[in-house]
């Protein structure tokens, strides 16, 4: 039962390690964090600090760093990884990563749940091979974990229903909502639709149409709590050009990035937020927006591509549009859901600006969805006509 795991491990000592390993200590589980890289099990008391501190100013937490550092032990052997009831793998987006860490992690007592936090590849191919492919599911943080209060929780081929509930019990352990997907699709609902918006993004900076800030302003401006240029060094453009692969590899061009873009930022090692520089500078903390600049990007564009990701969620049949919004609004802090907005802008108005995209530039990026075009054609335009994602 959930209830008596008292101890977990965390597999990875990332960013995204890190903030998972110091969510669950800030709960009261005592955390084994285990990496091959010693460097990376160096830096992650300085990293803790660093978001207990942010956590602290936010008036998030009354805690510090040396109220759950006993909490915390390091293992430099993944051998040193036991005595624990669950295990939350963070490591490189990478299928053989990934089935290499989970098939010695498959070598513990058969009471031990597995899940994974990979945010592009499927459960069920992680799991493959595994004798206990049933005690391994879906745990997908949005970015940063930390502050996200969502989590999805991935059904893959062979999890078994002890094992979602396990993870679910756990999400709520530390604060989180627990939302139950059953199929089994790259990318889950939360990165497919917010790649879908923020593809477009990335392709607007890459022609010179807009520039970071001036994006970033522009979102902001309607109600988001960040834009998708700092959202992008957040996660990091090491991570997001590894996602859009898989992203592409399962879906086709309508997820290509700009070529290039993130390649360079990965090459000159501008990631983000970790390396201390991406789109923007954060060698002195999250950057200042200067919302002066809003509206200087069409935010119809961003707002499209998303809602466009969403036909094809439910046309996949893995969510409807109320467990999408619920997604979106609990992962990016949003105060509205993507179906519900975009059914208030008016679903004719959205495919009209993804025909026009399409129309000029005449990349798969802008290519309406089927469905989404099929509920135009119907009349099923949103809010002012009675029926669109919603029927009101």
């Amino acid at each position: 039962m959930a209830s008596e795991i008292k101890r977990v491990a965390v597999i990875g000592a990332g960013t995204m390690g890190s903030d998972l390993s110091l969510l669950f200590a800030l709960y009261d589980f005592d955390v084994i964090v285990y990496d091959k890289s010693k460097t990376a099990l160096n830096n992650l008391d300085e990293k803790q600090k660093n978001t207990i501190e942010e956590l602290r100013q936010m008036d998030l937490t009354k805690k510090s760093f040396e109220d759950v550092q006993d909490k915390i032990t390091i293992a430099d052997k993944l051998e040193n990884v036991k005595d624990v009831g669950f295990i939350l793998e963070a490591v490189a987006e990478d299928l053989d990563v990934k089935r290499k860490l989970f098939a010695e992690l498959d070598k513990l007592p058969r009471e031990v749940v597995f899940a994974t936090n990979t945010s592009s590849l499927r459960v069920t191919d992680i799991a493959k091979g595994l004798k206990g492919g049933d005690r391994i599911g879906g745990m997908h943080f949005s970015n940063p974990p930390i502050l996200s209060l969502m989590v999805e929780v991935v059904k893959g081929e062979k999890t078994s229903e002890e094992t979602l509930q396990v993870i679910s019990d756990v999400a709520e352990r530390i604060g989180r909502k627990p939302v139950v997907l059953r199929k089994d699709v790259n990318g889950f609902v939360n990165n497919r639709i917010l790649m879908g918006a923020g593809n477009e993004t990335l392709w607007a900076i890459y022609r010179g149409e807009v520039t970071p800030e001036e994006l970033d302003a522009s979102l902001r401006a309607i109600g988001f709590p960040m834009g998708f240029a700092e959202a992008n060094d957040i996660i990091g453009a090491d991570i997001v050009l590894a996602v859009s692969k898989h992203f592409v590899e399962a879906y086709g061009k309508r997820f290509q990035p700009p070529p290039g873009l993130l390649e360079s930022m990965v090459k000159e090692g501008r990631l983000g937020k970790k390396s201390g520089k991406g789109f923007f500078d954060w060698s002195k903390g999250s950057p200042e927006i200067d919302m002066s600049l809003a509206g200087k990007y069409d935010v119809n564009r961003a707002i499209a591509g998303a809602a466009n990701e969403a036909f094809w969620v439910i046309d996949d049949e893995v969510a409807d549009p109320k467990t999408i919004d619920e997604i979106i609004k609990l992962g990016f802090r949003s105060p509205v859901g993507i179906c519900e907005l975009a059914d208030a802008m008016g679903l004719d108005n959205l495919l009209n600006t993804l025909k026009r995209l399409y129309q000029e530039y005449e990349i798969e990026v802008y290519k309406p969805c089927p469905l989404f075009e099929e509920y135009v054609k119907k009349g099923w335009t949103g809010k002012a006509t009675g029926r669109g994602f919603y029927k009101y």
